[in-house]
């Protein structure tokens, strides 16, 4: 487990280390860093826009030794002490080394061993869902309940709340305190309706500030079944005292860490390429700074909003090879889809972000995003299990299969990138019964045909096999009568 001295230790880094300011992080260190690096690398221009899923091993280890480089000669910058965290190439591979290669999470049939994977790996990553969109609080019972019915969503994360009890939760108050115990109360009720009540936990999904990890996590994490603390930063290489307030909540209480930040294609990093190598950088820095259990290496194309055009799975593709090749950290990463419910393309785009990074050793993904997670309640337990089904499916490809297969499904949507985000679909009441749980005909029509196009392209999705059978193992649909139990349990 992670140590608080160590923690308090970068802490004081962050108060004495060298003077930095915003602009000048984001103006010149940054972009000239990665400029100067990936020239020295020769790295500059080598994305493939024929190989989404990158064929090149020996280029995702230069990218991995790029990375290593700028992690050491940058640091990680903190706006609130205007100071860099400066790690040593020693201390970084020494505790990237120290790091788990492996987590067991979960208590009883939903007990779980999460492991780092490679490129090619055929031991199954882990979905987890859904991500932290929110709805309403009537709703969360019903639609976590669906989500968690396949078991092949193996860790829960979100939805979350925005009210509670009725009243606007303001982030940063005391409404955001009490909004987690809720969120926890509610989360347990739709494990125990589903009939997991032994599930890992990501949390606390409605918390927006650290005040909601404060009070959640202590109540979520148990001895037997630790949750896993998400911590993200507001940048890539950057950390404000948030991230060390979440990681100071979550080591307090034996909680597991998932560290990191989206890079952005487009942003300060610039090219994918930037992104690559800056995504590599804070997630090598997460493992001294915040002695992180869970590396989040996420890619973000500021473009689209979204991770699912080919210079977002490049990116995410090359990422992860060149992390799994070069260290046994776990990895999880977010494939931030676009188009919503009821719709081929929130399948289409996420079986190839899934696809992509389950074949680049990816070990953990949430999601999906849908609908971009731009509006209240447009997610269902549909997609959730097709991308569950997908993600574990695709460890019986190659690298050159799987970027066939990727091709292909960027045909299917590439020219609709730039307003897919229009695509909205039906909310969860529109296009699902909640007593039943079950999918409207036109959903579960839609999902079929989605099936069985991957399915003629050499991906067999065995457990998403009709509208009465949608997945492996599901336990018996409890229904749900639309009673929602308010009672804190402390």
């Amino acid at each position: 487990m992670s140590s608080m001295v160590k923690l308090m230790g970068m802490l004081q880094r962050a108060k004495d280390g060298p003077p930095m300011t915003d602009r000048e992080w984001e103006t010149r260190v940054i972009p000239e860093t990665v400029r100067d690096i990936l020239k020295k690398h020769d790295l500059a221009g080598t994305f493939n826009k024929d190989q989404p899923v990158n064929q090149d091993l020996e280029l995702a280890d230069r990218f991995y030794e790029a990375g290593l480089e700028m992690a050491v000669e940058v640091g990680i910058f903190c706006p609130d002490t205007d100071s860099i965290i400066k790690c040593s190439r020693e201390e970084i591979l020494q505790a990237t080394e120290e790091g788990p290669s492996e987590l067991t999470l979960g208590e009883g049939t939903d007990r779980i061993t999460i492991k780092a994977r490679r490129p090619e790996d055929h031991y199954p990553p882990v979905f987890a869902g859904p991500l932290s969109i929110q709805v309403s609080e009537e709703l969360y019972v019903p639609i976590a309940t669906g989500i968690l019915q396949s078991r092949q969503v193996r860790i829960q994360e979100g939805p979350s709340l925005d009210t509670v009890y009725g009243y606007l939760a303001y982030s940063g108050s005391p409404f955001e305190s009490a909004l987690a115990l809720l969120e926890n109360r509610l989360r347990r009720e739709a494990q125990d309706r589903a009939g997991r009540p032994g599930m890992p936990n990501i949390c606390i999904s409605s918390s927006t500030t650290e005040f909601g990890q404060f009070s959640g996590m202590p109540h979520l994490s148990a001895a037997r079944n630790p949750a896993i603390g998400l911590i993200l930063h507001p940048a890539e290489l950057k950390i404000h005292f948030a991230s060390f307030h979440k990681a100071i909540a979550a080591v307090g209480c034996g909680a597991y860490l998932d560290c990191g930040s989206y890079a952005m294609i487009g942003g300060y990093s610039g090219p994918a390429e930037g992104a690559v190598l800056t995504n590599i950088a804070s997630n090598l820095l997460a493992f001294p700074i915040l002695q992180t259990h869970i590396a989040s290496t996420s890619i973000y194309d500021v473009r689209f909003d979204a991770t699912i055009g080919r210079h977002g799975l490049w990116g995410l593709s090359m990422v992860n090879q060149a992390l799994s090749r070069n260290t046994h950290m776990i990895t999880e990463s977010i494939i931030n889809q676009l188009a919503g419910p009821c719709t081929e393309e929130i399948l289409y785009t996420s079986a190839a972000g899934l696809i992509c990074g389950c074949v680049s050793g990816l070990t953990i993904t949430s999601g999906p995003r849908s609908a971009g997670g731009r509006f209240k309640n447009y997610l269902t337990p549909l997609e959730h299990w097709f991308c569950a089904s997908v993600f574990e499916a695709a460890t019986r490809l190659s690298l050159s299969q799987a970027n066939e297969i990727v091709l292909y499904l960027l045909s299917t949507y590439e020219d609709k990138l730039k307003d897919m985000g229009e695509l909205r679909g039906k909310s969860f009441a529109e296009c699902f019964d909640m007593k039943s749980l079950r999918p409207s005909k036109e959903w579960a029509d839609i999902a079929d045909r989605v099936k069985a196009d991957i399915e003629s392209r050499g991906l067999a999705l065995p457990y998403v096999a009709n509208r009465e059978d949608w997945v492996k193992e599901r336990v018996k649909p409890v229904g749900y009568d639309g009673t929602v139990v308010r009672g804190i349990e402390m």
